[in-house]
């Protein structure tokens, strides 16, 4: 079942194996990508994933997470992005672009440069700024950005989009009744909390056709005191579907929650994470060994036990909604994810940092061998791309063996793709 086709909207991809979206820090500073992400996702394509999804990009220049990733913003982008799609299609990979608007969870500098906004107003846990509520011209205005995104994805050979509606970044805290506190049109009661993402829904269907999928990751709990919970979660992916949306990966969390670690298994790396965050808060150096208790703390928060974690979550949806749910979350080993597919009414499961270390681990599961990823969690790949380093297995940068292998360091290309 793990290797038989699954229809996504119009389009059939190969397998019921996505490859999640992650910040992957290898495009230059515009968003065109760089030869190292065309590598990357060619040896994603070639080691067998069904579905790529990239990481975020951003649908308004300068709004990028890293500021390395994928832009959708300019038309003069469409064509750089072909030779990433072009490139994943020569294996017989689909590709989905994941289109987000990044902002409030921009890191501190840029979040500085670009003014600090949220849907409401308020401190902001993320960068420890004070948001500025986003006015309603502003959220049309988001809106718009959104549907030219989604244009420009389909120009570029994407095969479709999945829109970015969870971890904490716009469209999921719309949902929050925690972090939409709003009194127009965009806030109070489920309705008016669901209008956001119903316009963007509408803006990226009317700009791409009925033909092209559109997909969304979306979070069904946030995780914390006064958030979106399950029951409210399951209920916005019912109310999604309704709307015409293809697939739905569902997730948790936000970046309130253990310093943005929430989603991933694993907990908090402390001596990147100390690094991470003097680079973006030099005073907190003055906490000096306290500082260490308080990202323990928070790692423990996160440490998620097992594999699939968010399983439970995902067939929940997955019972109640009639499109297609992709399970995302530490899944590790060939026998829980045919679990999954075989034995629930979850459709797919996505893996991510397995992938940044092993690309062709689907080949190798579909070709017989029952090996756990050699991935262990260690979220040293996740902290890194926050201190602007591109996406990269730290085990394997210094060389350690995988399946019995030497893996050689890889090298940053500085340069950009052809234009």
């Amino acid at each position: 079942m793990l290797f038989t086709p699954l229809r996504i909207g119009s389009v059939t991809v190969r397998n019921r194996i996505a490859k999640s979206a992650m910040a992957e820090g290898r495009c230059d500073q515009d968003g065109r990508p760089l030869p190292s992400l065309i590598r990357l996702y060619d040896s994603w394509a070639r080691g067998g994933v069904g579905l790529c999804i990239t990481g975020m990009a951003h649908v308004r220049r300068g709004y990028s997470f890293t500021g390395g990733e994928l832009g959708l913003y300019d038309d003069c982008l469409v064509e750089p992005l072909r030779e990433l799609t072009s490139t994943v299609h020569r294996h017989g990979g689909h590709i989905f672009a994941q289109i987000c608007w990044a902002p409030p969870q921009l890191p501190r500098s840029r979040a500085r440069a670009l003014g600090a906004t949220a849907p409401s107003a308020g401190f902001n846990k993320t960068n420890l700024l004070f948001d500025r509520e986003l006015s309603d011209a502003e959220l049309v205005g988001i809106v718009a950005d959104f549907g030219a995104a989604a244009r420009r994805a389909r120009e570029a050979g994407f095969d479709g989009i999945e829109l970015h509606g969870a971890h904490g970044y716009l469209i999921s805290r719309m949902l929050s009744p925690k972090h939409n506190r709003r009194a127009d049109r965009w806030g109070g009661d489920f309705g008016r909390r669901i209008a956001f993402v119903e316009e963007v829904i509408n803006a990226s269907r009317r700009a791409v056709g009925r033909d092209f999928p559109i997909a969304i990751k979306l979070n069904v709990s946030d995780g914390e005191r006064g958030g979106l919970e399950l029951d409210e979660g399951v209920r916005v992916a019912k109310s999604v579907a309704a709307m015409g949306v293809d697939a739905i990966e569902v997730s948790a969390g936000t970046g309130d929650v253990g310093f943005g670690c929430y989603p991933n298994k694993g907990g908090m790396p402390i001596l990147s994470g100390k690094k991470y965050i003097h680079q973006n808060f030099p005073a907190l150096k003055l906490l000096g060994p306290l500082l260490d208790v308080v990202l323990r703390t928070a790692s423990r928060r996160v440490e998620f036990p097992g594999e699939a974690y968010f399983e439970p979550l995902a067939r929940r949806v997955a019972e109640a909604a009639s499109i297609p749910v992709i399970c995302v979350g530490g899944i590790r080993s060939l026998a829980v994810a045919r679990r999954i597919v075989t034995d629930t009414p979850i459709a797919m499961v996505a893996i991510a940092r397995p992938l940044v270390r092993q690309p062709d681990l689907p080949n190798r599961w579909r070709e017989g061998s029952s090996a756990i990823a050699a991935c262990t969690s260690c979220n040293e790949c996740f902290t890194h791309v926050g201190l602007g380093m591109p996406l990269v297995c730290r085990a394997v940068d210094r060389g350690q063996r995988v399946d019995g292998k030497e893996n050689a360091r890889r090298n940053d290309d500085t340069r950009p793709t052809q234009t």
